[in-house]
């Protein structure tokens, strides 16, 4: 792993002057800081995540599919998860066009369902909380995950379509790309693509799931694709008004990386004691 931080570095070098270059020319808060509350808690997130969590994601993932697998009699194996060897499938033998379609419609849907699960379900706000934590939102922002949050929700997107039988090459093709859009959305962007905002999420569209304001609260769960929300009644998307308000409502989440990486674990008690104080 200690390898992998001069990639970290040159990554983080390229996405902070990308992202620096638009933020400033097309923002959605004009004169929101470079160094802005918490880009030290998000610097940590970023070496982090791609090191340990992707190894506790990738475990997790992975012995959640071999067990779901023998559970439900799959002819799925180790080697198949390694990427060392393709599973004849019915789904696997179709074009890899179609493969990707079918994927991205069935992980946004996944995706919109398990994020909702994460912000319905106490426990599974606990760990969600930290994502919603940032006061202040930019591209950074998008690595604050808990590493219970990424696990959980990588299983439960990756395992069902694992199971269907996609090639590994619509996998490949389809987790790049997700990333890099989940980075940019979170951009302090004003972006919102004109008619196209209601065939692809944009920056305009996810910084109202992050808004503390009232009536964006629990509102835009989808990743990629908005129709989920329109049709599950969780659209929120007003044309002349800008998310600016962000952050937990009614919840003290530690601001600091071990402190987040902990708060999950505290007890209920302990957590209302300061929501009170909030």
């Amino acid at each position: 792993m200690p390898a992998q931080i001069p990639n970290l570095l040159i990554g983080f070098g390229v996405l902070a002057v990308v992202f620096g270059v638009i933020e400033w020319r097309w923002p959605s808060i004009r004169g929101q800081r470079r160094l802005r509350k918490g880009v030290f808690t998000d610097l940590a997130y970023f070496l982090f995540t791609p090191t340990v969590g992707k190894l506790f994601t990738g475990v997790v993932v992975f012995v959640s599919v071999l067990s779901l697998a023998a559970l439900f009699g799959v002819g799925l194996t180790g080697d198949h998860l390694r990427g060392l060897s393709e599973r004849d499938t019915a789904v696997g033998r179709q074009p890899v066009w179609l493969q990707l379609v079918e994927f991205l419609l069935l992980a946004d849907l996944l995706g919109y369902w398990q994020h909702r699960a994460f912000h319905s379900i106490g426990r599974l706000w606990r760990i969600h909380a930290v994502h919603h934590s940032s006061t202040e939102v930019d591209w950074l922002s998008s690595v604050r995950v808990h590493p219970l949050n990424d696990a959980i929700a990588s299983t439960v997107v990756a395992a069902p379509l694992l199971l269907l039988g996609f090639s590994q090459l619509t996998v490949a093709a389809y987790l790049p790309f997700i990333t890099l859009y989940a980075i940019a959305i979170h951009a302090n962007l004003s972006w919102d693509l004109g008619p196209l905002r209601y065939v692809i999420t944009t920056p305009a569209f996810h910084r109202w799931h992050h808004s503390a304001e009232a009536e964006a609260l629990n509102k835009n769960f989808a990743g990629l694709l908005p129709v989920f929300d329109m049709v599950f009644g969780t659209y929120y998307f007003p044309k002349e008004k800008r998310a600016t308000l962000f952050g937990v409502v009614g919840e003290a989440v530690p601001a600091g990386f071990v402190g987040q990486l902990l708060h999950p674990f505290r007890s209920p008690e302990r957590v209302r004691a300061e929501r009170a104080t909030v």
